[in-house]
C-alpha cells in the first residue's frame, strides 16, 4: 500500500513545493499520456461515488473492478514513500527510496490514485503492498497500454526506519526522511 510519500523539487514545472509528508486528498504533480504535467488531487472516486476517496489501486484487479472503469493511465513522481511496520502493539515507519522516480498511476475527473502490487521479497516483511514502480524508460509503454507492473524497477528498493514524527500529517520537514 502507499499512503504517505515525499516528493523533493518540482518535476513538471508547476510551482509544486517539495513536501515530505504528502497525504492523501493532496494537490500532487501528475503527468499524463495528453499532458506534460499538472496538479491533481490524491483521491480517486468512481463517476458514480464522488465520496469514495480511494489512493491505491490493486494493479492485479484493475480490469476486474467496477470502480476503475474507464480510468486513464498516470504516472506520479515521487522521492520516497513511507510504510508501517507492525510490530507488537505498535506501528513502527520505514522510508522506501529508488533508483525509480515514478509510482504508476490512474485517475479521472475526480483525482488519481497509485497503482500497488505484491511487495517484493526485501520489503514483505515491513507490509505486503508496494506502489507499483516504473523507470524512466518504462513510461511511454505504461502509458500505451502494456502491463509492466512486475518491472524491474519494483526490486530496487531501498528502506529504513524513520522518526514516529512522519505520523502526524502536519509535519512536513526534510529530517521525516531521515534515518534513525
Amino acid at each position: 500500500m502507499c499512503g504517505r510519500f515525499s516528493l523533493v523539487g518540482d518535476p513538471f514545472g508547476l510551482g509544486f513545493k517539495s513536501n515530505f509528508n504528502i497525504t492523501p486528498a493532496s494537490s500532487i504533480p501528475v503527468k499524463t499520456i495528453n499532458c506534460d504535467g499538472q496538479l491533481m488531487k490524491w483521491s480517486y472516486s468512481p463517476s458514480w461515488k464522488q465520496d469514495m476517496n480511494l489512493i491505491n489501486c490493486r494493479s492485479e484487479t484493475i480490469t476486474e473492478k467496477p470502480s476503475f472503469k474507464g480510468a486513464k493511465r498516470c504516472i506520479i513522481p515521487f522521492s520516497g514513500w513511507y510504510e508501517w511496520q507492525k510490530q507488537n502493539n505498535t506501528k513502527v515507519p520505514y522510508y522506501h527510496y529508488s533508483s525509480a522516480k515514478y509510482f504508476a498511476g490512474i485517475f479521472n475527473e475526480s483525482g488519481c490514485c497509485i497503482l500497488t502490487r505484491v511487495s517484493a521479497d526485501a520489503l514483505s516483511h515491513i507490509h505486503h503492498r508496494q506502489p507499483v514502480l516504473l523507470h524512466e524508460n518504462e513510461i511511454g509503454e505504461y502509458f500505451m497500454g502494456q502491463n509492466i507492473y512486475d518491472s524491474k524497477a519494483n526490486y530496487e528498493v531501498n528502506f529504513y526506519e524513520v522518526s514516529k514524527d512522519v505520523n502526524n500529517p502536519k509535519n512536513n520537514f526534510a529530517s521525516l526522511t531521515q534515518e534513525i
